[in-house]
């Protein structure tokens, strides 16, 4: 059963200017984008989400940042326990997309459970980072990204409900996006939206590493008490839950860029029979081609720097790569595109071990 609650949030207070004040998850922050995001505002979250290592300790410094925004008023939390409503409207391929989230809070569980399911596998170095930022700021500086289905319409029907309320944020960045906030509070509302997800089984879109590390904190502060009553904050998670009909949810392709650690023409060669390999005269020619494949069967492309051709690595057969994932795991992961690239093409053919793709991952 799904625990998912209102919570009192920490939010900007109303004169700080949202529209500088908002960043992306930390792990698709490049350092050129750290840097921008920190001179855009001195409230801008990556001031905690990615702070800057200036005196020897980033995470302390993300610490004395939150402190001073909470002592300043630039931080303020709610009176009461509320959902938080998000509207998210963007350009992408020339179309607008619009995708709606609710921010709640939600009971963690391991994924024994089979209440929240993931997708990926995860790596030391990513929860590491953002463990050490939980202790030293004990908060959720972003959400779990999560996917439910609303096959009778139940929680949209809620949803609706508060969107017709005025928003308590509504505004638009320079790139183009427009964000739009509802807050509700309704003890009645509340406690149907909360009902409604009792029975949902919910997926990781994106944060495994951030999942883990929350499990992993209320473990640490768990084994650490004299007394627990499994209604400490940290036995909950922030998260944000999109239907999976949303049509704002789109799956776009993953990029991997690594050092390889074995030559080209010796990975090519350990990938024929796996893959059918294909010579493709540039990048532009290869995501034609891919777009063009469709999804009938999986196909990847590979584009080295020290090669003038791309490549295009398409399945030999459905399960010809099947020996080469771990046999422990579902045959539906184990048909997934992200596996079939992890250890197919990155660790078999690439050569890569694990402390050479957790920087990526």
């Amino acid at each position: 059963m799904a625990d998912v609650r209102p919570f009192r949030a920490l939010r900007y207070a109303p004169g700080i200017d949202l529209s500088s004040a908002i960043c992306p998850p930390f792990d698709i922050i490049s350092p050129q984008e750290q840097r921008a995001l920190h001179d855009r505002s001195p409230h801008n979250a990556v001031h905690i989400e990615l702070a800057e290592d200036q005196n020897g300790d980033r995470y302390q410094n993300a610490a004395e940042t939150l402190a001073r925004w909470r002592r300043d008023g630039a931080l303020l939390r709610d009176d009461a326990p509320g959902f938080y409503l998000y509207r998210q409207t963007f350009q992408h391929n020339g179309g607008t997309h619009t995708r709606t989230i609710l921010f709640a809070r939600l009971r963690l569980e391991p994924w024994e459970s089979g209440i929240v399911l993931p997708h990926e596998q995860t790596f030391g170095g990513p929860k590491e980072d953002r463990l050490k930022l939980l202790r030293a700021t004990r908060l959720n500086a972003s959400p779990v990204f999560l996917i439910y289905r609303d096959e009778m319409g139940s929680i949209a029907g809620r949803l609706r409900t508060a969107t017709s309320q005025r928003p308590s944020a509504d505004f638009a960045t320079a790139d183009g996006q427009s964000h739009t906030l509802w807050r509700t509070d309704d003890p009645s509302t509340a406690s149907e939206l909360s009902a409604a997800f009792e029975s949902q089984r919910l997926y990781v879109a994106d944060g495994h590493h951030r999942y883990e590390t929350a499990l992993g904190y209320r473990d640490e502060r768990r084994a650490a008490a004299s007394t627990w009553t499994g209604e400490e904050p940290v036995n909950f998670a922030l998260v944000a839950l999109t239907s999976a009909d949303d049509p704002g949810l789109l799956v776009l392709p993953i990029h991997r860029v690594t050092t390889a650690a074995t030559p080209l023409d010796a990975a090519l060669d350990r990938l024929r029979g796996v893959f059918q390999v294909e010579a493709v005269s540039n990048a532009e020619s290869l995501a034609t081609v891919l777009a063009e494949r469709g999804r009938a069967i999986s196909a990847f492309g590979l584009i080295a720097a020290d090669s003038p051709d791309a490549y295009l690595l398409t399945l030999s057969g459905p399960q010809s790569a099947d020996h080469l994932l771990p046999q422990e795991k579902s045959p539906a992961w184990r048909a997934l595109d992200y596996s079939i690239a992890n250890y197919a093409i990155l660790r078999y053919g690439l050569g890569l071990d694990e402390s050479q793709m957790s920087d990526y991952s």
